[in-house]
């Protein structure tokens, strides 16, 4: 093949997105650290799979305009910091490709190295032995391989880059002593390389489809519309918050559109079964309208959505959480919006972008509370310009309430940025979780479903009990800081008393003080901070 035109370049898309998804569970499972929140195969899925579905929908003849569509996409879906470095690299691709109407094999391999550049560019701090690894290092094969035989065919130059891609995948363990230890490889680039495959497959005849898989949001092409509008019980009032309602109805439902008024929410979707949805609404208060209809094509919601022009106000606080008592005390400190993700459920950049424009004021200040969703935040940061947005690196609830009791509503946001940078420079996370796999780190032998403590990303306590191993890691965090006050947020199978009693060794054995939270969060049966 000389020229890759645009029906084709869209099925090789299609091709590879299929090829990741068939495969995304093998790469969660790569997650260096054994805690239950490897989602890198999720979060890759989900940035390319329904981008590439809507590109395909794309009514374009031109591979540069199309390649522009999917990356605008890929964009707004990125989830992760291997999504959003991902989404850069289809960037850079469509960079390459604009004005292009068919892709000879030379505008294919600047396309890559294109898309490598920017990838790196996006990266404030590049780690090599990761997915950018592989994105350089294959691109920068496949271009030489096109420069030293410039008539070669797209199949063979794209053959070529699958090789050299999984051979430098399998280099990665000896650039990231993390690795060689845990005995993977990169989990990002490993999903990199299902991609190109899946594009090789395509330009060798084989393209990959869908395994059948049974989904969660699969469209509902039958069924009914649902208009419901709730007056929100005095619970809903301070608790109600749109994105965690909208998420577990995409579990059943499509065409889902949420908005609140005061004390009150509008719903729009379709389901086949709207009883169950009648029934959902119910437990946050009273029903005021209900409408059910058979759908029909072009059914339109006869409910208004916009959202109402409310005077903007100066500065507001978004702030990340997957927990309603962990959201409930950031909206007793200063908290205006809670996006709703953190482990296993990443938010994706439109979700931020959302919350910007929610929040509706001149400046918006965003706490991540998660190291894998600051690149998601930074790039929604980039993205609206009718707000000044500052991202403070929080890279856990605890910093987040940390950084929130030191936020002043009446300071300049310059002011708020270095006083809750400080605050969460103060303060060190202990996190108690349930190892989802046998592995060694740090020295420890971990043994699947054993209790492993952590102090900040730092493993360093592992037990079968989980009073002993959590007391280990407090004396552990106690060699790298004095423990004075202790900020301990118990999990969902957690009882007050429990709780109590680890705030009572730290009182007897370290003179500190300390307060608990019912965070109500799962997989996290402890969430500490110390200072």
């Amino acid at each position: 093949m000389e020229q890759l035109d645009c029906r084709q370049f869209k099925e090789m898309i299609i091709s590879g997105a299929n090829n990741l998804a068939n495969n995304a569970e093998r790469v969660n499972k790569l997650n260096v650290f054994p805690v239950p929140d490897g989602d890198t195969g999720t979060n890759m899925n989900m940035t390319i799979s329904a981008a590439a579905e809507e590109t395909v929908r794309f009514m374009n003849d031109y591979i540069g305009d199309t390649a522009k569509f999917l990356s605008k996409n890929m964009l707004m879906n990125a989830r992760g910091n291997s999504g959003v470095i991902l989404s850069q690299v289809f960037k850079g691709i469509a960079k390459a490709l604009a004005g292009v109407q068919s892709a000879d094999v030379k505008q294919l391999a600047e396309a890559f190295m294109s898309g490598s550049r920017a990838a790196y560019k996006a990266i404030m701090k590049p780690v090599e032995g990761t997915i950018l690894t592989v994105v350089r290092e294959s691109a920068e094969m496949g271009d030489y391989l096109v420069k030293k035989n410039p008539r070669c065919s797209i199949e063979d130059y794209m053959a070529y880059m699958v090789v050299e891609a999984n051979e430098s995948l399998k280099r990665t363990p000896d650039l990231l002593e993390v690795l060689k230890e845990a005995g993977v490889v990169d989990s990002g680039a490993s999903g990199y390389c299902c991609i190109l495959e899946g594009f090789n497959a395509y330009l060798q005849g084989n393209p990959v489809g869908k395994s059948e898989q049974p989904t969660e949001t699969e469209p509902v092409e039958e069924g009914y519309c649902v208009e419901i509008i709730v007056n929100l019980n005095e619970q809903y009032k301070r608790e109600f918050v749109i994105n965690r309602l909208e998420s577990s109805l995409g579990r059943s439902c499509n065409n889902i559109k949420l908005a609140r008024e005061e004390d009150s929410v509008k719903l729009h979707v379709h389901s086949e079964r709207p009883g169950d949805i009648i029934n959902t609404l119910q437990r946050f208060g009273d029903l005021d309208t209900v409408r059910v209809e058979k759908l029909s094509k072009g059914h339109n919601p006869t409910l208004n959505f916009e959202v109402k022009n409310e005077e903007r106000k100066n500065c507001a606080v978004i702030t990340v959480c997957n927990a309603e008592g962990i959201a409930s005390k950031f909206k007793e400190l200063a908290a205006d919006y809670i996006v709703f993700g953190g482990q296993t459920m990443n938010p994706s950049t439109q979700d931020f972008v959302n919350a910007i424009k929610e929040a509706n004021a001149r400046s918006i200040i965003i706490l991540p509370n998660n190291s894998n969703i600051i690149l998601a935040a930074k790039q929604a940061k980039q993205l609206v310009k009718s707000s000044q947005v500052e991202v403070i690196e929080s890279k856990s609830v605890i910093e987040g309430i940390n950084a929130c009791l030191n936020y002043s509503e009446d300071a300049p946001i310059e002011d708020n940025i270095k006083s809750m940078n400080q605050a969460i420079r103060d303060i060190r996370t202990i996190s108690l979780t349930q190892a989802v796999k046998n592995t060694t780190m740090n020295g420890l032998k971990i043994r699947k479903n054993n209790f492993i403590g952590l102090v900040d990303k730092d493993l360093v306590a592992t037990g079968k009990a989980l009073d002993k191993t959590l007391f280990a890691t407090i004396d552990q965090a106690s060699q790298q800081q004095e423990i004075s006050y202790l900020t301990i947020i118990y999990g969902k199978e957690i009882t007050k008393a429990q709780a109590q009693q680890v705030l009572d060794y730290a009182v007897e054995k370290y003179d500190a003080d300390g307060e608990l939270i019912a965070g109500q969060q799962e997989l996290y049966p402890f969430i500490i901070g110390i200072e």
